[in-house]
């Protein structure tokens, strides 16, 4: 009878045990996690006043939308600030986590974001859903570029992000469709 073969060194009950035990206040931040931490929290706090400000834009954007007509655009854009906003708290749950602290100050958002807040006048739904699908390309090239960077360091951030750039790109698909349906109906009219 053969024994059975010897895990990697990373699988040995003793070593995962000793490295559970070290830095124990750390919480779910082990040795394993080869992330540069305060990079990666400041990265996650820009990410946090993107969302936060991205959620502000699409619901003062969905305000601005009363046209009966428009009524599924203002519904999906009141959809996007809801997952906006519940990606920021994925991200400032993780940036706690990691043993940092969530910047929601509003007088620093503007600073840290990527995505800058504009409105429109009543009724510009082609200003509104060209201003929004502009931020939501802004925030998928910054997640794709947050992904490259985590790379295999921090997989549980790294997944997390993987999850917020897809419901970014599924928004990108969606706004972009409303994009090309204003285009091919000519100028929007205040009705």
């Amino acid at each position: 009878m053969t024994s059975p073969p010897v895990p990697p060194a990373v699988l040995r009950m003793r070593e995962v045990r000793d490295r559970a035990l070290f830095d124990v206040d750390d919480g779910p931040v082990t040795p394993s996690n080869r992330a540069e931490l305060t990079a990666l929290a400041h990265l996650l706090n820009a990410l946090l006043a993107s969302m936060v400000v991205s959620s502000l834009q699409y619901e003062q954007h969905a305000s601005l939308v009363r046209a009966p007509s428009y009524r599924p655009v203002a519904e999906f854009l009141h959809t996007c600030a809801d997952l906006d906003r519940a990606g920021a708290r994925l991200l400032a749950t993780r940036i706690g986590q990691l043993g940092f602290v969530a910047e929601y100050d509003p007088r620093h958002l503007p600073a840290w974001s990527r995505i800058t807040f504009q409105t429109f006048p009543d009724g510009d739904l082609a200003g509104i859903v060209t201003q929004d699908l502009v931020g939501v390309r802004i925030l998928v090239q910054t997640l794709q570029e947050a992904v490259r960077w985590v790379g295999t360091d921090d997989p549980t951030t790294r997944r997390l992000l993987e999850r917020l750039l897809e419901d970014k790109e599924a928004q990108a698909d969606e706004l972009s469709a409303q994009s090309q349906a204003r285009a091919a109906t000519g100028p929007t009219a205040h009705p």
